[in-house]
């Protein structure tokens, strides 16, 4: 599973090397700049439950919603290493959770290869509450953390855990939705969230579930005058226009 696959992409956004490789027990989808420097920074995105499952043949399903390995794979994250973990396939999408993956996760990225790297996460829906489960448990591990419409904690345990983790503070940003459809559970563990991080670093927002994560990883702030996702874990990002303006030079 290491076979590598050169992103054609025009000279000046910069050329990538995508591969699937074992990233702690599961098959990764890992995009790099062709010439990674040494202290590139690394981001790790974890995918929600919807994308769980075979990529056999078609597009990767933690591409779904256009997220960051999405937006790496099109040279607009240039300069940052993606991981990207998928889970399994499993009969029911609600058996399977990120927080066994968190120890094998967290002692890949510690390898000595990452070594001098800026760590920083990133996850949608079930990845939100796994990048929240991963930062909790080893608090020192990444810089900074973003999620978007996190799924809520599986029990008052964990929610605790969470929301008191040294973690949990200025180096998070969250953006979360009131929309229609969302339950209370989540929309009051995601207030409780917030409540827990400079207000500059949160919004909230009536966009539904997957317009949310669009948004947030097209490089929207989903708020006037604050950061977006890629700012605020200090990552270049070109946005479409961006990048058609320097095709047109």
């Amino acid at each position: 599973m290491s076979d590598l696959v050169l992103c054609d992409l025009d000279r000046r956004r910069g050329s990538c090397l995508v591969r699937i490789d074992n990233v702690a027990g599961l098959p990764a989808l890992i995009i790099e700049p062709e010439t990674t420097q040494v202290q590139s920074p690394v981001l790790l995105f974890l995918h929600g439950q919807g994308e769980a499952g075979s990529s056999a043949n078609e597009i990767p399903k933690v591409c779904i919603h256009q997220t960051a390995p999405f937006q790496a794979i099109l040279g607009r994250l240039p300069g940052t290493v993606v991981i990207a973990p998928q889970a399994p396939p499993l009969p029911n999408e609600n058996d399977w959770n990120w927080a066994e993956h968190v120890m094998s996760l967290a002692g890949f990225l510690g390898k000595d290869r990452f070594a001098g790297r800026r760590l920083v996460a990133t996850g949608f829906s079930r990845g939100g509450l796994g990048v929240l489960q991963l930062v909790s448990a080893f608090p020192k591990l990444v810089s900074a953390w973003a999620v978007v419409d996190p799924q809520p904690a599986r029990n008052d345990e964990e929610a605790s855990t969470i929301l008191n983790s040294p973690a949990i503070g200025a180096r998070g940003w969250v953006r979360y939705g009131v929309y229609g459809t969302q339950n209370e559970a989540r929309r009051k563990f995601s207030s409780d969230l917030a409540a827990k991080i400079p207000h500059e670093n949160y919004a909230v927002t009536e966009l539904s579930h997957p317009e949310m994560a669009l948004a947030a990883y097209g490089g929207s702030a989903l708020s006037d005058s604050r950061n977006n996702l890629y700012e605020f874990l200090n990552l270049e990002f070109r946005k479409e226009n961006e990048l058609a303006s320097s095709e047109g030079m």
